[in-house]
């Protein structure tokens, strides 16, 4: 018997049936906990006769049976769905869900309008965690967006102007109360942006730092347009008194092409020995110094003063403090799987289907085997919770119907599930498709693709988006990007393009000619994966980096299979592995790596666990983290330090 069909099935029957069924309870009145151990039915597995018998959801001691349902409440609320309690006039306490702590409201979207969301998703997505597969017939690879649950309640707060709570790790974890005004998202990263409660502060909070699900408070707020306008112009470098500072770098003229480029309001002047004065302004001392850090030995700082005492004074400590012994760490590796989560997904790929889909199709967008799907969607089709004690499923939300070419073969038939709403009470919508979070995601990945394609059914259905959540959504990407529409094209033309290019550790630029054939979103910058004719390798290019297009033509030879599916986080996936201890404050640096593990230590540092597929990315990464992080792993242990020497001789 498959390992599938053990405790997993089971437990992702009664999760299922129990979501589903206080949903219910949200228009036919609140559950209690008795009522719910003593009657949820679902399927025995392993199944021991021809089919399985209905057997109760929760069976053992009392004691056992009201934790697995008090466990159970938590999987769910770790969905973003909010589990509310009800007084019932004898004494008891009963439970229901609003579908609309989860679900936002339904949309619909014309054939073109679905056309550019899946178009968007991939370019911009979440990747397996988000919506990809709902939308695409193909399974998803790695994503550039940042998935939480989180975003469920906090969009819905939004649109409601209710007060949330949470708790959140900065230097401590503790809780916090807040009334959320804007999410923003900066180069990848989303903050809520939220004025403390009963106070005139306004603060950003990083969705990864947030350590509980937010709770919607019942409490409504009010909030005037000057407060507003301070939230969209908060930024994670934010100071109440903002001093902007002048400064001016000398370098060589491929790299101060390169930085005017990126910095529109930059002043460049030539001077002698072939090196050029380029002077920028920025918001903060802070960003000014992280700009210097980002430039390494391609950049040597002229002014101001100031800056490079500050400057001077940080390469004193890249890389340096105590450090455990890696031995001893123990970063958790078990991944827990989500099935609910997973069965919803598949759930809302069948409501989102007019036709409906097949095992098959089911099983390739969500790069599951047959069997999995078969398990996961009969459940959906023979579940009947409590039909004894109710109207039976003719009101129960999960209206899957299958269709079997083959009845007499029916473990090996590619069947067809499909949805049917024809039964639901008078005046009732169908089941939305979509969590609050899938709408958040749509709209970045929206916004995103906009940025190359013109096509008016992009902000329509951005337009639809925001008109359903009335959230207010602030997006703010790499906007340097100038090349991006002509490397779109070539990837539509399949053309070839010669290109000049300046690599995120070299001040010179090197003529590649290249064979894009993807593009995707990663921490706020656009990377295309191509076949490198000039290194006769498959290569991913940053495009802000790609100083010109020099000439095009169409692509002729075939080329070898792409053996990365996940080029976007090959970083994540191989190399060597490094440990960096870090100060809490540090953390922002290193929370965008791929595949990153966190292991909190007794001295209130954090450990970080990553791959690095050269030493050169290590070092640098040092550099701009310096004092408050320093490498556990004795091979890495001086990383960067060369890099800070030659850096401070040039002070």
């Amino acid at each position: 018997m498959s390992a599938i069909r053990g405790g997993v099935e089971q437990s992702r029957e009664r999760l299922v049936a129990l979501v589903l069924l206080l949903q219910r309870a949200w228009q036919y009145g609140p559950l209690t906990q008795e009522e719910i151990l003593r009657d949820l039915k679902i399927d025995e597995y392993p199944v021991s006769a021809k089919g399985p018998r209905k057997i109760r959801a929760y069976e053992g001691s009392d004691s056992t049976v009201r934790q697995k349902f008090e466990r159970d409440k938590a999987r769910i609320r770790d969905l973003g769905f909010e589990i509310e309690t009800a007084a019932h006039d004898d004494g008891s306490v009963g439970y229901k869900i609003d579908p609309a702590s989860g679900y936002a409201p339904p949309l619909y979207f014309s054939a073109e309008e679905e056309r550019v969301v899946k178009l968007a998703l991939a370019f911009c997505g979440f990747g397996k965690s988000g919506a990809f597969s709902v939308f695409n017939e193909v399974p998803a690879t790695d994503g550039g967006l940042e998935s939480s649950n989180y975003y469920t309640p906090v969009l819905r707060a939004l649109k409601l102007g209710r007060s949330l709570a949470f708790d959140y790790f900065s230097a401590t974890n503790r809780p916090r109360l807040v009334d959320p005004l804007v999410i923003d998202v900066f180069y990848g990263a989303a903050y809520l942006v939220a004025r403390v409660k009963n106070a005139d502060e306004i603060k950003g909070y990083r969705f990864t730092r947030m350590t509980s699900m937010p709770v919607v408070l019942p409490d409504a707020f009010d909030v005037d347009e000057a407060t507003l306008a301070i939230a969209r112009a908060w930024r994670p470098e934010y100071a109440k008194s903002p001093r902007p500072i002048d400064v001016v770098v000398a370098t060589n003229q491929n790299y101060a092409d390169l930085l005017v480029r990126q910095f529109p309001d930059a002043l460049a002047a030539r001077k002698s020995g072939g090196k050029v004065e380029v002077g920028i302004t920025f918001e903060s001392p802070r960003a000014a110094l992280r700009f210097v850090l980002d430039g390494a030995d391609r950049v040597r700082l002229q002014a101001p003063k100031s800056l490079k005492n500050e400057l001077a004074a940080w390469l004193k400590e890249v890389n340096r403090g105590q450090v455990p012994d890696v031995t001893t760490l123990t970063f958790d590796t078990s991944l827990s799987s989500d099935v609910l989560g997973q069965t919803l997904q598949l759930l809302h790929a069948v409501y989102l289907s007019e036709d409906g889909l097949r095992v098959s199709e089911l099983a390739q967008r969500f790069s599951l085997s047959s069997e999995h799907v078969r398990l996961i969607m009969d459940r959906l089709v023979s579940l009947e919770p409590m039909a004894e004690s109710t109207d039976g499923t003719d009101t129960f939300p999960a209206h899957v119907i299958k269709e079997c070419d083959d009845w007499d073969d029916e473990a090996n038939d590619d069947s067809t599930y499909r949805s049917d709403f024809s039964n639901l009470p008078q005046g009732v919508d169908d089941p939305s498709p979509f969590m609050w979070r899938d709408l958040f995601e749509l709209n970045i990945a929206l916004r995103e693709a906009s940025r190359i394609y013109t096509d008016p059914a992009i902000y329509s259905a951005i337009e639809k988006i925001e008109s359903a959540t009335s959230a207010p959504v602030q997006i703010e990407m790499a906007s340097n990007e100038v090349l991006l529409s002509q490397v779109e094209n070539a990837i539509e033309s399949h053309s070839q393009i010669k290109i000049e290019y300046t690599s995120g550790v070299s001040e010179e630029s090197h003529v590649r000619t290249i064979e894009p054939r993807e593009v995707k979103v990663l921490n706020g910058h656009t990377y295309v994966r191509a076949y490198c004719a000039t290194r006769a390798a498959w290569r991913t290019f940053r495009v802000d980096r790609i100083n010109a297009v020099l000439a095009i033509s169409p692509a002729s030879d075939s080329r070898p299979l792409d053996t990365v599916s996940n080029w976007l986080t090959q970083v994540g996936e191989e190399g060597d592995e490094v440990v960096v201890v870090v100060e809490a404050w540090n953390r922002w640096l290193f929370e965008p790596l791929p595949g990153a593990q966190w292991l909190p230590l007794e001295d209130g540092r954090h450990a970080v666990k990553f791959r690095a597929s050269e030493r050169l990315f290590v070092d640098h990464l040092m550099l701009r983290a310096g004092p408050g992080a320093v490498v556990a792993t004795a091979s890495y242990a001086k990383a960067g330090h060369e890099l800070a020497k030659r850096i401070a001789a040039q002070l």
